[in-house]
């Protein structure tokens, strides 16, 4: 009897940890950005491509949730994470898909502002 008590005990101290090291890591994927899409490695040419200077008022362009997304996740990276984090929260959202997307440029502005 005392080995089945043994064994018990050791599955509920396994499924303690299980649980904590899936905690874990669900929280450390929630808190990263992931980069989807990189000009330079899905198209090569773009990268070699001269890139020409705007026209100030051409200022108010589009910014897309995946370009705002990519570049918060540079500057994440750079060591600003909480920077970041609370950028996201000055507009009223717990994470990044929760920003209204009229607000796209200005975070995206704001965040260049960080590094």
């Amino acid at each position: 009897m005392d080995k089945m008590f043994e064994l018990i005990n050791s599955l509920n101290a396994l499924t303690k940890a299980v649980g904590a090291l899936t905690e874990k890591v669900t929280s450390e994927y929630l808190n990263t950005f992931e980069t989807i899409y990189d000009p330079a490695e899905d198209e090569p040419q773009a990268a070699e491509a001269p890139k020409e200077q705007p026209a100030p008022e051409q200022k108010t362009e589009t910014v897309t949730f995946v370009q705002l997304r990519s570049r918060l996740s540079e500057i994440s990276r750079a060591g600003h994470t909480q920077e970041v984090k609370e950028l996201i929260a000055k507009y009223n959202a717990e994470k990044l898909s929760d920003i209204a997307e009229a607000d796209y440029a200005a975070v995206l502005a704001e965040a260049e502002g960080l590094v």
